[in-house]
């Protein structure tokens, strides 16, 4: 029977944190090998100047749905307010039917 004594164990730990430390470098070189070819190409399919008056219809636009947004989540508010207002009116009408 082949057992291990202490000092294999140690070995077999030693031996495994080289190979993460080389295995989490590589991961480092890929990552940054990476970063690299991204940054050397430009993005394309955007230009890199607009058109004049171009960016003030995108700001107007912009305005545009902002203040769409807002008016549609206001009546929304106060829909649902309207309308759990009238089920504590209902439930309160109820109660004092009930409770008379």
């Amino acid at each position: 029977m082949n057992v291990m004594g202490g000092e294999g164990h140690v070995f077999d730990m030693i031996r495994r944190t080289k190979q993460n430390r080389k295995m989490i470098q590589e991961r480092r070189d890929r990552m940054k090998d990476l970063v690299e070819k991204m940054n050397e190409k430009p993005l394309t399919g955007y230009p890199n100047k607009l058109a004049e008056g171009e960016m003030e219809q995108i700001e107007r636009d912009i305005k545009s749905r902002e203040h769409d947004e807002k008016v549609y989540y206001t009546r929304f508010m106060f829909a649902f307010l309207g309308i759990l207002l009238l089920v504590l009116l209902v439930a309160w009408g109820m109660w004092r039917m009930l409770g008379a």
